[in-house]
């Protein structure tokens, strides 16, 4: 038996613990339903979808960035309904981790640090594996590229050859591809200046990057819609927000940033090298909450080089344990891997919906309303009600708004929309939409002014209502009793 067994076996388990109990934590948000009902028109038709079947207000071009990621998560939800969408974050999650570990492994990290590195990547990346999006792709591919700079940085240059095939599965996947756009720019800038690469990988890696990124259903209109879309400024957004919002994230950006302070002054210039990415993505995540993961993965990986052979070969307190002290150990050992293990299995089965504060959070009998009552046509509607309206009633009604804004809708649609549920006095743009139900959050000042309108409130519930232009027989739903899981009732 190795010397140092006792330890290590100590520290492996909490760390996988943690882990554990990291990722198999899932809520559903409010673009689960419709990316799932997206990637099933996909596997119906045949082909990525040119225009929306789902919406009467849609009046631009369908560009669907996430089309891939919506495919695989059809798929996986056809195939073992929650489980298996549960089962495919839990992989996404899985492999992300493993490439970081090898990755700070190669650069020489000795183990007990590697350990404290990972922990660092997990928490900061935490948010990321929380829900089931396409952020897990990026999260992952993030990673893999984060790898092959620094091995491109240790010498093995010829891997930077793999970069378009990456960002070419990368821009099919999700819009998180700039970010990583970005920080190849920064970081082959940043070491042409420093001596450390030669010109012609420094120009050639962005742009073999960017020529990847090219080849999708839509060519060089999808460079159009995201430069014209992506930006730091979307209120209507949580996780665009600035930091200081989001009081949860603070520590694991603390972290990531005490990491960069702690590789910047043990190995100087050269880390200040790598580090230029970083602190970019450091500050964009201050303005940007949802950059948080990034700037925490990109940290600890591009950071790794600067710790190596820091700290003991050796785990502290090593020596060899007794027959008891093995017992013991072991034991306790099992019985957190169990519960860890079972926390997993028991949430396996349920995608919770968000808190009981999230104002998107679906509200059952509303949904059971406009289900068991024979409602056909259009439906003006909160864009955070969107998804779960297409998901569930599409298409006998057809919805004004959902999460997918600028995807399908003008600048004008989204601003009206925007306008008409902030407005106390006018209710004047449901009728010009020519719109047959209304499904709000209830406390929007634009009730009152509607149902002065003659509007007819048919079901109000603890979160919303819904409104008909006519009256008529409605039955109204029974209290819905099952469990708050996606995809509700």
């Amino acid at each position: 038996m190795e010397v140092d067994a006792l330890p290590r076996m100590i520290a492996r388990t909490v760390v996988l613990v943690v882990l554990v109990l990291t990722i198999s934590s899932t809520i559903a948000d409010a673009d689960l339903w419709g990316n799932i009902r997206y990637g099933q028109d996909i596997l119906i038709a045949g082909r990525v979808p040119d225009h929306d079947p789902h919406s009467f207000t849609s009046d631009v071009p369908w560009i669907n960035h996430e089309w891939l990621t919506e495919f695989v998560m059809a798929l996986a939800y056809d195939a073992g309904g929650t489980s298996g969408l549960v089962m495919l974050k839990v992989l996404l999650a899985c492999l992300t981790l493993a490439v970081l570990w090898r990755a700070v492994r190669a650069d020489g990290v000795f183990e007990p640090l590697a350990l404290g590195l990972l922990l660092i990547a997990t928490l900061g990346a935490s948010y990321l594996f929380m829900t089931i999006r396409a952020q897990l792709f990026s999260a992952l591919l993030f990673v893999v590229m984060l790898s092959v700079l620094n091995a491109a940085a240790r010498g093995r240059t010829r891997l930077l050859l793999w970069t378009p095939f990456l960002f070419c599965a990368w821009a099919n996947l999700h819009g998180g591809w700039l970010v990583g756009l970005g920080v190849v720019g920064l970081w082959a800038g940043s070491r042409l200046l420093a001596g450390t690469l030669a010109w012609r990988w420094a120009i050639s890696v962005p742009v073999l990057a960017l020529a990847g990124t090219a080849v999708n259903p839509y060519g060089f209109h999808l460079w159009r819609f995201l430069w014209g879309t992506v930006g730091l400024s979307r209120p209507d957004i949580a996780e665009w927000q600035p930091l200081l919002r989001t009081p949860f994230l603070w520590l694991p950006w603390a972290m990531a940033a005490a990491l960069v302070v702690a590789a910047w002054r043990r190995r100087g210039v050269p880390a200040r090298v790598d580090a230029v990415p970083v602190v970019a993505l450091g500050v964009l995540a201050l303005m940007v909450a949802r950059l948080e993961g990034f700037f925490a993965l990109a940290s600890v990986i591009l950071m790794a080089p600067a710790l190596a052979s820091v700290g003991p070969r050796r785990w502290p307190l090593s020596r060899r344990p007794t027959r008891t002290e093995m017992a013991t150990v072991g034991i306790l050992c099992a019985t957190a891997l169990t519960v860890a293990a079972g926390h997993a299995v028991r949430k396996g089965g349920c995608i919770r919906f968000g808190g009981e504060g999230e104002s998107w959070a679906p509200e059952a009998e509303a949904v059971l309303f406009l289900k068991d009552n024979p409602v056909q046509g259009r439906l003006l509607c909160h864009f955070n009600y969107g998804h779960l309206a297409i998901w569930h009633l599409s298409p006998r009604l057809r919805v004004s708004y959902d999460g997918r804004r600028e995807t399908v809708y003008s600048e004008t649609v989204q601003a009206a929309h925007q306008r008409f549920y902030r407005s106390s006095t006018d209710a004047g743009y449901a009728k010009s939409l020519r719109a047959d139900y209304v499904w709000l959050p209830r406390q929007l000042p634009v009730i009152a002014p509607l149902l002065r309108d003659g509007w007819i409130e048919v079901f109000r519930g603890a979160r919303s209502v819904v409104l008909a232009r006519q009256a008529g027989q409605f039955v109204q739903p029974a209290p819905w009793v099952g469990p708050r899981c996606f995809p509700g009732p």
